[in-house]
């Protein structure tokens, strides 16, 4: 029975991206161990916001302060890493003092060579969002699927 399932798992599982709307290659919804990992080619640029709610002031997060540059790099591209790295920031900056800190995120990412764009909504507080398998709302059509 247990030899059952595990086949059956591993011949159901990289087929659930069928249940996400969108591309694929683009919001990376079920993209991690289905059949089509070698199929794209992406690169990103993330600049994170952290604002106090209480006084509005808002700064730009140094990236270098908690991320190697590979580490960067995988990041500003990969929605999953982007929400854990906006909560970590929540966290971090929650213990320097700030009461209840929103963090957002201008990220620019560019696929297969098209022009870059923005990859996930910049107004939304990141802090807010929880990962789970429902499909990202967070995240924005690529322009030049439009």
């Amino acid at each position: 029975m247990a030899l059952a399932f595990y086949v059956f798992f591993q011949l159901i599982f990289p087929w659930r991206y069928l249940l996400y709307p969108g591309n694929l290659f683009w919001t990376e919804e079920g993209y991690r161990f289905s059949w089509r990992v070698m199929l794209v080619e992406k690169a990103g640029t993330a600049t994170f916001y952290v604002r106090d709610s209480h006084t509005g002031r808002e700064g730009v997060v140094n990236n270098r302060e908690f991320l190697n540059a590979h580490q960067e790099k995988q990041m500003a591209f990969q929605p999953d890493m982007i929400l854990q790295f906006a909560h970590f920031l929540h966290d971090y900056y929650q213990k320097q003092g700030l009461k209840t800190p929103q963090v957002r995120a201008e990220v620019y990412v560019t696929m297969n060579a098209r022009p870059s764009c923005l990859l996930i909504d910049p107004r939304r507080n990141l802090a807010e969002i929880e990962e789970n398998w429902k499909a990202k709302d967070w995240l924005l059509p690529p322009a030049w699927q439009k």
